[in-house]
């Protein structure tokens, strides 16, 4: 998207600073907040952030006062309002999630090439599991081809906050903190796969191993709620999608196990896992062992799905009825996605798969109930590291 001369920038510099003023003060107290001075690197530079919550750019723009244009999911733009207040206020850049975008690279040098700065999620995805994801390969290469300095900051603490999985914000501490300040020439000096690595290890976070150390109690209301959207496996009966979390507590329907998810994110006892980080490990080996075992029959299923396709600029309802994993291959209603050769498929917000086809087609699932997504993205990376 073209940013539209300096009116735009006009435009998009002043929204920025009017929400640093007057938002800023309630999210930094909401989430209990410090963050480090703003480097002094020249303008332009990229700032690239590990991605935590869905409100990680007010936790980043703690520290920038220099207004910046933040790359978003598509997924926010679909609202016209949001779009117009996102995109013709702030300025920011669409990515699309599940799929390759050469126009998100464009749009980032656009911005660049006019002397402003930019931020980008290296991610795309918050986290589950409070462990920071795998960045893609080709962010280096990004980011050494636009030939603009790199400011590398860390957000710690925001996943007990506000976890994925969860509802709201619970009152703990967080933190914003500038890892790393490259100039353009000093990138220029590294290969692709150095600035690869330095990201990785500037952004590479567990939150549990901090925590362990630090023991910083998150206090809000329902703290379990939610907890569905990201564990899909009972240890005790070794069901599927039977677990709930209501107040600190946590329960399988089927065979009735029950834990209490205490306010420092480790489970009363340590039991039956200390954290969702190692139950959410377990399930993902155990996953494994559905989809490697034979029979033909689904590792994983839910009933009452719809599947959604991109058509004339939105999405529209194209099948209905049980959505199945088995033999490699996603099916829903006629539909059938061998995962190995999906580009890509990611989870917008807590329960929504998005994913695109090797011919360009854009899809998405509708969920009904209490559906769990994160089940079928782990098999589809399961899938695609068996492959190669």
């Amino acid at each position: 998207m073209r940013s539209g001369g300096a009116g735009a920038r006009r435009r998009q510099e002043f929204f920025y600073r009017l929400a640093r003023r007057l938002l800023l003060p309630y999210f930094s107290r909401r989430f209990n907040t410090t963050a480090d001075p703003q480097p002094g690197l020249p303008a332009p530079y990229v700032v690239v952030s590990n991605h935590v919550t869905e409100l990680d750019f007010f936790l980043t723009g703690q520290v920038f006062s220099e207004p910046m244009g933040f790359v978003v999911g598509e997924g926010l733009l679909r609202n016209p309002l949001l779009r117009f207040i996102l995109v013709k206020g702030f300025g920011c850049i669409a990515k699309q999630k599940g799929a390759a975008d050469a126009r998100t690279a464009m749009g980032m040098l656009r911005r660049l090439r006019e002397g402003r700065n930019v931020c980008l999620y290296a991610e795309g995805n918050t986290t589950f599991d409070g462990r920071t994801g795998e960045i893609p390969p080709a962010t280096g290469a990004l980011l050494r081809a636009v030939k603009a300095g790199l400011v590398v900051t860390r957000i710690e603490g925001a996943y007990f906050s506000m976890p994925r999985w969860g509802r709201g914000i619970r009152r703990g501490m967080t933190r914003c903190r500038v890892a790393g300040v490259y100039t353009a020439e000093e990138l220029a000096g590294m290969t692709d796969g150095e600035v690869n690595s330095l990201l990785a290890r500037l952004l590479s976070l567990d939150a549990y191993f901090e925590q362990e150390r630090e023991q910083v109690p998150y206090r809000g209301k329902n703290p379990a709620g939610g907890i569905h959207h990201v564990l899909y496996l009972c240890p005790q009966c070794l069901s599927q999608g039977t677990l709930a979390g209501e107040g600190e507590r946590v329960r399988c329907a089927e065979c009735g196990m029950e834990t209490v998810y205490t306010p420092t994110g480790f489970f009363e006892g340590r039991k039956p896992f200390p954290g969702i980080r190692d139950w959410a490990d377990w399930q993902r080996e155990r996953l494994r062992d559905l989809l490697a075992a034979p029979g033909g029959q689904p590792a994983v299923e839910d009933r009452g799905q719809t599947l959604m396709e991109m058509r004339g600029g939105a999405f529209v309802p194209v099948a209905e009825g049980t959505m199945a994993l088995a033999g490699g291959a996603l099916a829903i209603g006629g539909y059938a996605f061998p995962l190995e050769t999906l580009p890509g498929l990611e989870i917008y917000r807590k329960n929504v798969l998005q994913f695109s086809t090797p011919d360009g087609r854009r899809f998405q699932t509708r969920p009904n109930g209490a559906f769990n997504a994160l089940k079928y993205r782990d098999a589809y990376r399961i899938i695609r590291e068996q492959k190669g």
